[in-house]
């Protein structure tokens, strides 16, 4: 018997914030699928979310392989004849405190991801959800970064906050092809700088957008994904489609 709840499809999954969307979509019955390079990494990292192992069993399809692959990411769109109806992607680098490498990982994924929504013509086109950040404002946009925050953007984080940029641009360039685009809409969670810290719960999450942001320092990865789920999942995703949506504590 199908599932009558939307499947979700994961890149990035073994991320914190991603892996945070997850756990509870798994836990609540939705079917998932999954990109990652090695599966046995995250079903552990269930498990030790506390997701049954019954849970993984009946609901979780994984699919080894690498974003930079269009054929392995063909592989989390369609599941029992299904195809996706959002996608989550949560691609991306650590970082630490000395100045990044150029990096592309991000843009490279979102290509791929839409190169095989074209290739596979899915009848249904899926919402997409991509993680991005705080500090990517245009000319224009209000300031969503403390004062103080602004050396450790603009200096550790400068290239992959780029790639991040470049990629903010091509799902919104990809939306704006109307009839012709390959997703629905899409989502972007602009968190702050994400730590590894318990969940607060959402009556601590502060929520904004591009034209009035939540201005912030830090908010963990399990609130992030709390929200993501809550909201996009099993709330009314579609007051949030077409937004960068900034969260922080």
């Amino acid at each position: 018997m199908s599932s009558t709840k939307p499947l979700l499809a994961f890149y990035g999954a073994t991320g914190g914030s991603t892996l945070a969307a997850l756990v509870p979509a798994l836990k609540a019955g939705y079917d998932c699928t999954a990109l990652v390079r090695t599966p046995s990494k995250l079903t552990t990292l269930l498990l030790e979310k506390n997701v049954p192992q019954s849970a993984i069993d009946a609901h979780l399809h994984i699919t080894q392989g690498d974003v930079l692959s269009v054929d392995a990411v063909k592989g989390p769109l369609t599941f029992n004849g299904r195809t996706a109806d959002t996608i989550f992607s949560g691609v991306g680098v650590r970082v630490f405190m000395q100045r990044s490498p150029q990096v592309t990982i991000c843009t490279d994924a979102i290509t791929n991801i839409f190169t095989a929504l074209r290739e596979l013509k899915p009848s249904v086109k899926p919402l997409f959800v991509a993680l991005t950040s705080t500090g990517l404002t245009r000319p224009g946009e209000p300031r969503d970064l403390p004062w103080l925050m602004m050396p450790l953007y603009h200096y550790a984080l400068a290239n992959p906050h780029a790639d991040k940029m470049r990629m903010e641009k091509a799902i919104e360039e990809e939306a704006a092809r109307g009839e012709e685009a390959v997703i629905k809409g899409f989502v972007m969670p602009r968190p702050s700088l994400l730590t590894d810290g318990k969940a607060l719960g959402a009556e601590k999450v502060r929520v904004g957008d591009e034209r009035k942001p939540a201005v912030g320092y830090t908010i963990s990865r399990d609130d992030v994904g709390g929200w993501m789920f809550e909201n996009l999942v099993e709330g009314a995703a579609e007051r949030w489609v077409g937004k960068k949506v900034t969260l922080t504590y």
